[in-house]
């Protein structure tokens, strides 16, 4: 992508409405825009931005003085307001990403041209109702004795139904109609009767001193009970407020909205019960995500079955044509049926996971399936592109960041992709166990393999014969030699070719060689016979 064609966006999109009329932005952006361009994006931190954009001197201490942190969130926030308005047909995005203040530069993939024979899309996805449940968010009630932390409140509310409409399967009840609850105690039920809305989120902000306390609530509005309550305590002292705002949207958000929080599961529970022929498309999704939750091999099959008729229903419903692409990449890479066909899966996952772009270009969960097949194909920088784009649909997509931070990791980018996945560990009190995957890899790496031993038994997928690889790597680089030979044993139980296919399913994991000659010497230190080098 040459420079020209960069800074010709970058004009584009200080010169639209959203940037006019605020210096300090367009200073900001300009500013980061620039200094990649020049290559010196690894200079962009917090010291430099503070005193070459907003005029601090060099006492400035980033520690007491939040500017860039909360200018970035602003930055950030304005840029995605750009790219879903006025700049939604635009060749090419800027990309300020969540923990780096390097912009990225990223070409609008043009969509996958139709199959031959394939009935043309007709239907404006825009007009497009979401097929999973409906959440109204109450204003948040201020119980302070300064009235003045009703702003505050207000804020909260506001970032948290924007955050909530990320996720493209709930319908979030428009502020407009929740708003004149505001200050009223009414029932829940009689709330959800009235919007239509299957969950109430209801919460409140109390401020003592420097300490601000946020509460948050969900109700099932359909027979009022409380499925979730959390509280958050922050020091205002130590932290701005904005700052303080968007970690406890993310967190709240995080624990309720993703596919693993509350309202999925008390999903799981309705779908579980009925037969794989009557389920419904939104129910086969809640399907595919419990098995994500655990990675079931014994439901991968029904899943699949779930989903192919699902589409067969809706063939327009991105969601499931998403979870089909993860259905094909996992029989690829977690060895759930025979490996001679894993070039048609992950083509037929790709092909999967293209089509759920094109219905719903503004959904995380496609660009999720997006890079998963681009990476195990080998497709780095097409996997990096479509991982960044995922993430600035939604931050808050605890098992979106955890897997591209996994997958950033293998690749080499030990720093982001770890903080990525241990962010959404801390987004997600319920969270499948692979979240941890990249720190045993970190771990084991660097020699750490007690540690590496620790968070590979947080995995807690027995079934999964790439989980007891990495028990037996540490086991064998510990000397426990016992617990090395069950782990092995287990390993070639599930799968009996292991040996024969090491090298060559590290490989389609982008695993560095010289980390993947690590793992093969703790495996024979295990007791497994694995060649020295690939063959």
């Amino acid at each position: 992508m040459s420079e020209d064609a960069v800074r010709v966006q970058l004009e584009r999109v200080l010169g639209s409405d959203d940037f006019a009329q605020s210096k300090r932005m367009k200073a900001f952006l300009r500013f980061v825009v620039e200094e990649a361009l020049a290559g010196r994006g690894e200079r962009l931190k917090e010291f430099v931005i503070a005193t070459e954009v907003f005029g601090r001197d060099e006492s400035f201490d980033p520690q007491s003085d939040t500017i860039v942190r909360v200018e970035a969130g602003r930055l950030r926030r304005r840029i995605e307001r750009y790219y879903l308005t006025a700049g939604r047909q635009d060749p090419l995005r800027i990309d300020l990403p969540k923990g780096s203040y390097a912009p990225l530069f990223l070409a609008t993939a043009p969509a996958p041209e139709a199959e031959s024979g394939a009935a043309p899309q007709t239907a404006d996805a825009a007009l497009e109702m979401p097929a999973g449940p409906s959440i109204a968010v109450l204003p948040f009630e201020n119980l302070s004795d300064d009235p003045g932390q009703a702003f505050f409140a207000d804020g909260i509310t506001e970032e948290i139904v924007n955050a909530l409409t990320r996720f493209t399967d709930l319908r979030v009840i428009s502020r407009h109609s929740t708003f004149k609850y505001k200050g009223r105690h009414v029932d829940t039920r009689e709330i959800g009767r009235d919007l239509g809305a299957h969950y109430v989120l209801e919460g409140s902000v109390r401020k003592a001193g420097d300490t601000i306390r946020v509460t948050g609530k969900l109700v099932d509005a359909t027979n009022g009970t409380q499925l979730f309550s959390e509280t958050h305590d922050r020091d205002l002292s130590t932290e701005g407020i904005l700052v303080i705002q968007d970690d406890i949207t993310e967190r709240i958000v995080g624990a309720i909205g993703q596919p693993y929080g509350v309202m999925a599961r008390a999903g799981f529970r309705r779908a579980r019960g009925k037969p794989i022929h009557s389920l419904a498309a939104y129910d086969a999704v809640l399907r595919f995500y419990e098995y994500w939750l655990n990675t079931a091999v014994e439901l991968h099959g029904p899943v699949r079955e779930a989903l192919e008729r699902a589409i067969e229903l809706e063939p327009d419903y991105a969601s499931a044509w998403a979870g089909l692409a993860f259905i094909y990449l996992d029989e690829a890479r977690l060895g759930f049926l025979d490996p001679r066909g894993e070039a048609e899966r992950l083509d037929r996952a790709l092909d999967a996971a293209q089509r759920a772009v094109t219905l719903d270009p503004e959904s995380s969960m496609a660009y999720h399936a997006l890079f998963g097949a681009h990476f195990h194909r080998g497709e780095l920088d097409e996997f990096r592109a479509a991982g960044e784009r995922g993430l600035t649909l939604n931050p808050n997509h605890a098992d979106l960041a955890a897997d591209f931070g996994m997958m950033l990791a293998l690749s080499g980018d030990w720093e982001r992709g770890l903080a990525l996945t241990e962010k959404a560990v801390a987004l997600t009190p319920v969270h499948p166990g692979w979240f941890h995957a990249a720190a045993v890899f970190d771990h084991y790496r660097q020699g750490r393999y007690d540690r590496a031993l620790a968070r590979a038994k947080q995995l807690q997928l027995p079934q999964l014969y790439l989980c007891q690889m990495m028990l037996a790597m540490c086991h064998g680089q510990l000397g426990q030699e016992r617990e090395g030979r069950a782990a092995c044993d287990k390993l070639l139980e599930l799968a009996p070719g292991f040996t024969a296919s090491f090298w060559r399913t590290l490989e389609g994991w982008n695993v560095s060689d010289e980390i993947a000659a690590q793992i093969a010497e703790g495996l024979r230190k295990a007791g497994l016979r694995v060649s020295d080098t690939p063959t």
